[in-house]
């Protein structure tokens, strides 16, 4: 009798968790629907104990219903185990579905073997157990799963942490009490107490985020992803600032065509090489986002406000204008709140620039516009003060933009000293590791450019999108692929065909955009890198990957007809697989299928 209330006390327990659990949506991930079934076969076990228990009192220990219900009784027990089982090698390794197949054939035949063998039944005094050969085959498969569990547990309990084995500790604690009281007081049936207190702890250990919040939150970054106004516009005024100096080399080139006079011909030079060295600056320095790495970042503990720091810095130039100047300001609305950076050096940069345009304009305008670009945890800071004043010298410009850091060794920028001069600000700029572009004409005015990437600082909202991220791969069933194609044409191609297989798809232009990614710990199933890209080669991205001494994922490399030859070399190079790009589809199903 002390074992049916326990019994029935855990039917009341799981029948409010199985309540509470379907009432609301939850992730479609294995490690849900495994304790889906883990519940219902739970309650169903409670049913079973219960039943059990009624029909030994009304049909006695030799009914064939009290032996069949044994033997449910015993599949319940191996049901149980084997859920649990399958939960935590899933949480254990990476490629579940390859050996599910033969795992659930074994069980099967085990399940089987237990279903046919014999089984005696006691029960006196209240107190019914079984045993013999059906039995023993159930107790022992059911030990072979708990020491694979455990084994499960030894090889991985380190790369994966504690948090996911918390059901695991539980099991096998609870199991050897249950073992060792059932020894002494057989009335006292603890098995199902054990498995409820297991299948709660399991739903604490499982991620399971509000769906409806994550659902929100998943529109609004599909939205923010497919059409983002702010980044929109900053593109179209960059794409106008680089037509411009394309317009003037291209015209003046072609005046110095019928120019024979030496003195012009230089004036065009120089002009054409002013030109040429902004659009370095656009390209390079501002649009090149394969350049933007984390190791290459000047780190520094001090954390600030761009934004802050802009506005007071508009406001103080602001407060020194004549009422004939206007003064425009706009910042960037996706900036991030804070940065990691040497905020103290990069406001007197600000400051100073802000200080020439004021002192050098008297009518028109002055305007500072704050834009970002942002990639993982580097923003590129893009900052642009302009002005209608005096303008500079296209000499001086040159003398300025040609500047390295040695040549600027010897300027001296003190913490002393409030307001820099040009050659000053492009010397700091340089030493905060970023860049200067200056364009001006002589009585039209100037735009003094600044970039400087800086690490963006983690906010709580990371945490969300970690879980955003987690919602968006349980929406892909399949596999994780990254691919790397610098043809922008080829790679919509792959992506397509890869998406129409339900495969979770994620694309770049640049080498440098995985390497960042397996840093950040992002994780695929297989990598497909081209061969032949501008930036970096897939070989000495396959070298940086194996640096990393974590790092097993396959990296199949995409070659065309002509180096068919050097195949086999390429895989002596550490490549998983080639593919060959002329049978794309069918190079694709086959990787599909082999990883």
């Amino acid at each position: 009798m002390i074992g049916v209330s326990f019994s029935i006390c855990c039917l009341i327990f799981l029948l409010i968790l199985l309540v509470f659990y379907f009432s609301k949506e939850r992730l479609k991930t294995l490690n849900n629907k495994l304790f889906k079934i883990l519940l219902i076969v739970n309650i169903t076990g409670v049913f079973i104990d219960v039943g059990g228990y009624v029909s030994f009192r009304l049909f006695g220990v030799g009914s064939v219903v009290n032996v069949l219900i044994s033997k449910v009784y015993l599949l319940y027990y191996l049901i149980y185990v084997f859920c649990f089982m399958l939960y935590i090698y899933s949480v254990s390794v990476k490629n579940f579905k390859k050996a599910i197949n033969y795992i659930l054939l074994v069980f099967s035949l085990i399940c089987l073997c237990v279903f046919i063998l014999p089984i005696e039944l006691h029960f006196d005094n209240n107190v019914g157990f079984s045993y013999g050969p059906s039995v023993n085959l159930a107790y022992a498969f059911g030990g072979c799963m708990i020491v694979f569990m455990i084994f499960c547990l030894i090889q991985n309990i380190k790369s994966i942490g504690y948090k996911k084995y918390i059901p695991l500790f539980a099991f096998i604690i609870l199991t050897i009490i249950t073992i060792l009281i059932q020894k002494t007081h057989p009335e006292i049936t603890l098995l199902l107490l054990s498995n409820t207190i297991v299948t709660y702890l399991m739903y604490f250990t499982i991620e399971n985020p509000d769906m409806q919040m994550m659902e929100e939150l998943y529109k609004n970054k599909k939205l923010i992803e497919k059409s983002n106004e702010d980044t929109s516009n900053f593109l179209f005024r960059m794409t106008q600032d680089i037509k411009k100096p394309i317009s003037d080399i291209i015209g003046i080139s072609s005046d110095m065509l019928e120019i024979k006079d030496i003195h012009e011909l230089n004036e065009g030079t120089t002009i054409i090489n002013s030109k040429a060295k902004e659009l370095d600056y656009f390209v390079n320095d501002v649009l090149d986002v394969s350049m933007m790495d984390t190791k290459s970042l000047k780190t520094f503990d001090n954390r600030y406000n761009l934004a802050n720091l802009c506005k007071e810095a508009a406001y103080q130039a602001q407060s020194e204008l004549s009422d004939s100047v206007k003064f425009e300001y706009s910042v960037s609305k996706n900036l991030p709140q804070y940065l990691y950076g040497d905020s103290i050096r990069l406001k007197k940069v600000i400051y100073s620039v802000l200080d020439n345009a004021v002192r050098n304009t008297k009518t028109g305008f002055i305007s500072m516009e704050v834009n970002s670009i942002i990639k993982y945890d580097i923003c590129r800071l893009i900052i642009n003060i302009s002005d209608s004043g005096s303008g500079i010298s296209i000499d001086s410009v040159n003398d300025i933009l040609s500047l390295n850091i040695d040549d600027l060794s010897n300027i001296n920028i003190s913490d002393e000293k409030e307001i820099l001069n040009l050659k000053e600000i492009k010397k700091l700029v340089m030493v905060l590791g970023g860049n200067l572009i200056i364009k001006s004409e002589p009585d039209k005015g100037t735009t003094v450019s600044i970039t400087i990437d800086q690490k963006i600082v983690k906010t709580e909202n990371d945490e969300v999108l970690r879980k955003l991220e987690l919602y968006e791969e349980s929406l892909h069933s399949n596999k994780k692929v990254m691919v790397v194609d610098d043809d922008a044409k080829e790679l919509a191609k792959i992506t397509n065909y890869l998406e129409k297989q339900d495969v979770a798809v994620n694309g770049s232009l640049f080498g440098r955009d995985l390497l960042n990614k397996i840093m950040a710990k992002h994780k695929f199933d297989f990598i497909l890198l081209d061969d032949e890209t501008n930036t970096i080669s897939a070989y000495e991205v396959l070298k940086e990957l194996k640096k990393n001494k974590k790092f097993n994922t396959p990296v199949i490399i995409m070659i065309d007809d002509q180096k068919e030859f050097i195949k086999l070399h390429f895989l002596k190079d550490g490549f998983a697989d080639v593919i060959m790009k002329s049978k794309l589809e069918s190079e694709l199903e086959r990787i599909l299928k082999r990883f």
